[in-house]
């Protein structure tokens, strides 16, 4: 049985909790665990926390930009007539969809350098990696969208003369684009929280100083609860946004 009580202290700051656990009411035995939450630690470091975000937000944009063009690419090589296209863009997809984004980015730190001779920083192997598995994503989100224009526009648009890429460039990616927006926003508050991963590799993005401050301070549970806070400060405009997007946008089937 575990019982909790408070105690109101002073200080704003500090606030003492006792929990009482009894591990079996014949034993008669209790542990009593005291913890102190001082946020003093928490603010007193706070510019050097936030120090991270700035280093969160260009990770992020810069890997939702180049994987929205690589995602463009690979997404017109998946629909592509061409066998030879189609089957490499097809694996890539799969491959970096099926596998975790972690393994991804320590596979582009450790064996890339091996394999290609190059040595990257930590926020270029943390930008390649996101990139490339940003592109996967979005590639299925264009494809998803231009496959669900009614072919009745392609024939159309063939019959009037157009040439595919004019078709395309024209007719079907303008339709299709308010039925990706949506999905790209999801996918875009997805990879602002999944730039944490990259802190694994030592970039001082907002994850890593935290756990830089965590280990320097001996207070991690304040210090990742504030992160926590950062983090929901940030993203929950996102998702706001994100959701204005889907009703915006929705198809009327």
């Amino acid at each position: 049985m575990c019982q909790l009580a408070a105690q109101e202290i002073p200080d704003a700051l500090t606030l003492r909790v006792s929990l009482t656990y009894e591990t079996s009411p014949s034993l008669q035995e209790a542990t009593t665990v005291n913890y102190e939450w001082e946020f003093d630690v928490v603010w007193e470091n706070f510019p050097f926390l936030l120090s991270g975000v700035g280093t969160t937000v260009g990770l992020a944009i810069l890997s939702m930009l180049a994987g929205g063009v690589l995602g463009m690419a690979v997404a017109l090589a998946r629909i592509s007539r061409l066998r030879i296209l189609r089957v490499p863009a097809y694996c890539y997809t799969e491959l970096f969809r099926t596998t975790p984004i972690v393994v991804q980015i320590m596979w582009v730190y450790w064996v890339l350098p091996i394999l290609a001779g190059v040595t990257l920083s930590g926020f270029q192997t943390g930008l390649v990696a996101l990139s490339l598995n940003v592109a996967a994503f979005m590639a299925e989100i264009y494809r998803a969208g231009i496959m669900s224009i009614n072919r009745g526009q392609t024939e159309a648009s063939l019959a009037l003369g157009m040439t595919s890429s004019q078709m395309m460039r024209r007719i079907i990616i303008p339709q299709a684009i308010t039925r990706m927006i949506p999905p790209m926003g999801t996918m875009w508050v997805s990879l602002f929280k999944d730039t944490a991963i990259i802190s694994a590799i030592g970039v001082t993005e907002l994850m890593f100083q935290a756990q830089y401050l965590a280990v320097d301070t001996y207070r991690p549970v304040e210090i990742f609860t504030i992160t926590a806070v950062i983090y929901f400060v940030i993203t929950y405009p996102q998702s706001l946004g994100v959701n204005f997007l889907y009703k915006k946008f929705r198809t009327q089937e």
